[in-house]
């Protein structure tokens, strides 16, 4: 009985613990920080030990009093006295039970190190202590250590430990690290006992949503989300399964709802306004990206570039102009745009789509010459050697832009996408035999089925 009131008073005091969930984001496991409150971590933790001498160490007369010592301190509410006299006690060092109680009430008080440490000296002096296995896989799940919980859960499992709590942190340990098939196989196993616990429920849908199985998912989060609508993780995942089963209007209406509750985060916003896009409404989508991009915790450059491109895919010229200003006025972008160590590649296609933007709404000589100024920078940019290529076509200055193009022609990684402007650059001029020997070229470096039609009409023509 001391040691189940030992145990209880540790797990009461967790329970009691204010947990704040993340926002969840689109395409990503739900924290589980709300299971650390549920009853089902209350039951399975307070098990007592000392039962099973295969699974759990005999208690020794003295053991058990420092353990009564310890429990009567946390009845006081006094914890740091209970851990206090765990750790100053003589016999802790070889006591796998004594290590157990200290790692369980240092987990408690947050000190998760210490924790993790007196937990694995306890599996190191009694290497089948099923509970330590487990116990020490909770706290590393909350250090966001996967790879090595899921190797201790494992373990549990196969010293018996079956319950839902084990296979549920295991099968979430799986979808974290990307293994939906094992994460939806434990998901189940956890549901088996317990099967109203949302956890579990919304860990199969989300599995199932990963393994390209929307169909069945939907029907948990339909349920789930009729049981609880007020839990907005569930309208976002349900966005997820919306997009998958190419409803993009309904995932909409599940990511606007959470972006009217302010539960968005600016990345999950930015997709709100590529869905926008996608359905011909462009000034919402621009409302959003906007929105997104002055959020307290705005996305990557690189998120934020590929928004302006797909307005300029589309032809939004001014609309582009308006998010790339945004973009450039920003300090959170100027680090990136600026530093010498930042990324390169995000920060050309930045000043490219720029100047693509001046070039198509009437600024070709200020366009031409940002690509200039930047290949001042960055000689080796395939990619704005091509697009300054361009202008100098559009400008009638056939002769240099193929110098461009060549120069673009002799880096690897530009090659395909160089011979391929070079061979549109003669089509249009109707050198149709040297055209289709670039086209070739690109042709035979990176294959595409838009490419193998323009070469066939260009083949045409020349016969």
């Amino acid at each position: 009985m001391m040691r189940f009131i030992l145990l209880l008073t540790f797990v009461v005091s967790v329970v009691q613990a204010e947990q704040q969930v993340s926002p969840a984001r689109i395409a990503q496991p739900l924290p589980i920080d709300a299971l650390w409150q549920s009853e089902l971590f209350r039951k399975t933790v307070t098990g007592s030990f000392g039962i099973d001498s295969r699974i759990e160490p005999r208690i020794t007369v003295d053991e058990e009093f420092y353990l009564d010592a310890a429990a009567k301190k946390m009845v006081a509410k006094d914890r740091a006295g209970a851990i206090k006299a765990l750790r100053e006690c003589s016999l802790l060092a070889e006591s796998p039970a004594l290590l157990f109680a200290l790692a369980t009430f240092e987990f408690e008080a947050a000190e998760l190190d210490s924790a993790v440490k007196h937990f694995t000296q306890a599996l190191e002096k009694f290497p089948n202590f099923r509970d330590a296995h487990r116990n020490l896989a909770i706290v590393l799940v909350q250090q966001e250590k996967y790879d090595v919980a899921v190797k201790h859960l494992a373990r549990a499992t196969e010293l018996g430990s079956r319950e839902s709590l084990t296979m549920g942190l295991l099968a979430y340990c799986h979808a974290v690290q990307d293994h939906p098939q094992a994460a939806l196989d434990a998901y189940r196993l956890a549901a088996l006992t317990q099967p109203s616990q949302r956890e579990w429920q919304v860990g199969q849908a989300q599995a199932l949503l990963a393994l390209k199985r929307p169909q069945q998912a939907v029907a948990i989060f339909h349920q789930l989300i009729d049981e609880d609508p007020s839990d907005l993780r569930l309208w976002l995942s349900q966005a997820d399964n919306w997009i998958a089963l190419q409803r993009p209007v309904d995932a909409i209406v599940n990511l606007e709802f959470a972006y009217r509750a302010d539960e968005l985060t600016a990345e999950a916003i930015l997709s709100l306004g590529h869905l926008y896009l996608q359905n011909q409404l462009p000034d919402l989508a621009v409302r959003r990206y906007q929105v997104a991009l002055r959020h307290a915790a705005p996305p990557s450059l690189a998120r934020a570039v590929e928004a302006l491109e797909l307005l300029a895919r589309l032809g939004e010229w001014e609309k582009a102009a308006t998010l790339a200003e945004q973009i450039a006025a920003s300090e959170f972008y100027q680090t990136t745009l600026i530093e010498k160590n930042s990324d390169r590649k995000v920060a050309s296609r930045f000043h490219r789509q720029l100047a693509l933007i001046e070039l198509e709404t009437g600024d070709a000589k200020q366009g031409e010459k940002r690509v200039t100024a930047w290949l001042d920078q960055q000689p080796l940019d395939g990619l704005a050697l091509i697009l300054l290529a361009r202008f100098k076509e559009e400008a009638g200055s056939r002769e240099q832009a193929e110098m461009l193009l060549e120069r673009a022609e002799g880096l690897a990684e530009y090659a395909a996408a160089a011979h391929r402007a070079h061979g549109k650059l003669l089509v249009n001029v109707g050198d149709y035999e040297q055209a289709l020997e670039h086209l070739q070229k690109s042709q035979s470096v990176k294959p595409s089925e838009t490419l193998a039609d323009y070469l066939k009409a260009v083949k045409e023509l020349v016969n």
